[in-house]
């Protein structure tokens, strides 16, 4: 039983540990527009999304409003803020600097979703 608390408190410290990594690595542009992103009308109330993927060699933001209407683009984001593209909407674009999105980018990982 003594063994429990323990491995309860290894979870805490890495999961803090992994926020803290995550969230330096943000520019303070970057920062601020997923905190606006988050709470925005642009974000639909559920399926809405922030994922990172490495794409042309460089990190970038995917915001992804969700599932409340199809007419929405995802917006790409340097880590600088500059918009490099916007995916999806009514005409469901896949490309993104001449390249298929999906079939360039890797490394994805979850920023923030609801």
């Amino acid at each position: 039983m003594k063994i429990l608390p323990l491995v309860f408190l290894t979870f805490l410290l890495f999961g803090c540990r992994q926020a803290e990594e995550i969230d330096s690595e943000h520019e303070d542009c970057m920062k601020a527009k997923i905190s606006a992103f988050k709470h925005s009308p642009e974000a639909c109330t559920s399926g809405a999304s922030i994922y990172t993927y490495r794409f042309q060699g460089k990190i970038v933001y995917v915001f992804n409003p969700g599932n409340c209407t199809a007419d929405f683009f995802s917006n790409v984001y340097d880590k600088n803020c500059n918009l490099v593209c916007s995916l999806g909407g009514i005409a469901g674009n896949i490309t993104c600097n001449g390249k298929n999105f999906a079939d360039e980018a890797t490394d994805e990982t979850l920023v923030w979703k609801n």
